[in-house]
């Protein structure tokens, strides 16, 4: 009798542990984001469009884009991007005189993050 309520036991909390971890937070809650380009080229007078798509299983909450090195973001967007799960984005980078890597930050509203980079050439 007592070896069966063992055996019970011993059921019950692998069938919780399997269970606590088929709710667990995967990537897949991750947004992803594609961008229309490998890297940029900057015009004449240092500007660049880096464009392309983001999509989101849980709705976005902003996107915010660093130039590597700088403390201070270039670019917060927390308007067009908000409560969208699937985003086509423009964003104008300008004052590219050296080689400079976008750090790009996109969070959804259940404040998961990715975060990529992207290179510009003058």
């Amino acid at each position: 009798m007592r070896m069966r309520y063992f055996f019970i036991t011993i059921i019950s909390v692998l069938a919780s542990g399997l269970f606590l971890n088929s709710c667990s937070k995967d990537d897949a809650a991750l947004p992803t984001i594609t961008f229309n380009q490998t890297e940029g080229k900057a015009n004449s007078q240092g500007e660049f469009t880096v464009s392309g798509h983001i999509q989101s299983e849980i709705a976005l909450s902003k996107v915010i884009i660093t130039k590597e090195g700088s403390s201070t973001p270039f670019l917060t967007d927390d308007t067009t991007a908000k409560n969208k799960t699937d985003y086509d984005f423009a964003y104008l980078i300008t004052g590219v005189t050296t080689n400079t890597y976008l750090i790009v930050d996109i969070y959804n509203q259940a404040n998961d993050k990715t975060t990529v980079r992207f290179l510009i050439r003058p």
